[in-house]
């Protein structure tokens, strides 16, 4: 008798189908329950620490711009109300004025300039200034501005200046040989005159013979204005003295007159009978993206002059490796006046 006949060779994998397809489901969940057990220990600590810091960053954000706001909208304008400085008064210096320039005709710089020098006179200038000169006149090596004031000449570049005197009437020529950017500015003070200067823009100067540069340093630590602009030390240059001075695009003396303003990164100089105070920058946007200072400088007296160049640069190179150090060597310079 025959026996059974066997199955159809796909009916057992058929028969299997459901419980596969629950050990697929159970073996789907316990990972995605590992999964989430996974992504829960990890986001647990995250969790914890978010609120903290996103007010770090938001405060990262914020604080400055309220910093910010503060001194432009509180200290400014308080600073803006005190009362000018002036140096003639302190220093108790007579009410000799710079000459004034002619109107309309502020710009007083050029590429080369040519001078006169007399028997009674000397001239101390940077060697890299010196274009020609007289073969007769005689030069020698200076190797500080003034040896009463080391650190100033130093800081100021002002060393190993090159001495010359002549016997005659000499004419020696002054260029920035090595930067087509820099002009040349002669300045004359006359005796019984006084100019407050930063030695960092000279080059030089012209005095009499017999006669001992007259340069004196001048600290103003009760002053807020010189607290903010970080400006506690003025040089002042006495005449009779001509100063030889660089500006990058050109040197300008103008009258203050009723009241000037000017940005603080271009002010080389000032007369002593000019009234010295700070004024807020016109608009906050600008400063607040950090395009103008604070503070401007400020300049008031009928006779009074200022010296500053055309387009300043020491300071602002954005985006360079050594722009963080050089701005710090400069407000250190700037405190000492320099």
């Amino acid at each position: 008798m025959a026996g059974p006949s066997p199955p159809p060779p796909l009916a057992l994998p058929y028969r299997l189908l459901p419980t596969l397809f629950i050990s697929l489901l159970r073996f789907i969940g316990r990972q995605t329950q590992l999964a989430h057990n996974w992504i829960a220990r990890w986001c647990a600590p995250v969790l914890d620490v978010a609120p903290t810091a996103a007010l770090l960053v938001l405060s990262a954000i914020l604080l400055p711009l309220i910093i910010k706001a503060l001194f432009y909208f509180v200290l400014a304008p308080v600073v803006s109300r005190l009362p000018p400085l002036s140096i003639a008064r302190e220093l108790q210096l007579a009410g000799a004025s710079v000459p004034l320039p002619p109107h309309g005709q502020s710009r007083n710089s050029a590429v080369s300039q040519a001078l006169r020098l007399t028997p009674s006179q000397y001239m101390l200038i940077h060697p890299e200034y010196l274009q020609s000169s007289p073969v007769s006149t005689r030069k020698r090596t200076q190797w500080l501005l003034d040896w009463r004031f080391p650190f100033t000449s130093l800081a100021a570049g002002m060393v190993a200046l090159t001495r010359l005197q002549s016997d005659e009437e000499a004419s020696v020529t002054i260029s920035a040989s090595d930067d087509p950017l820099l002009e040349i500015a002669v300045l004359h003070l006359p005796a019984g005159t006084g100019l407050v200067f930063q030695p960092r823009a000279l080059v030089g100067l012209v005095s009499d013979a017999g006669q001992a540069l007259a340069m004196a340093s001048h600290w103003r630590l009760g002053s807020l204005h010189a607290w903010l602009t970080l400006q506690l030390r003025f040089i002042v240059f006495r005449g009779p003295v001509t100063l030889i001075v660089r500006g990058c695009r050109g040197v300008r003396l103008e009258r203050a007159g009723q009241g000037r303003a000017i940005s603080q990164s271009a002010t080389l100089g000032f007369s002593t009978d000019v009234l010295y105070s700070t004024l807020r920058s016109e608009t906050f946007i600008p400063y607040l993206r950090g395009q103008q200072a604070l503070l401007n400088d400020r300049f008031d007296g009928e006779h009074g002059v200022y010296l500053y160049e055309e387009t300043p640069r020491h300071g602002t190179q954005p985006g360079k490796a050594g722009s963080w150090f050089e701005g710090a060597t400069d407000a250190i310079l700037k405190v000492f006046g320099i």
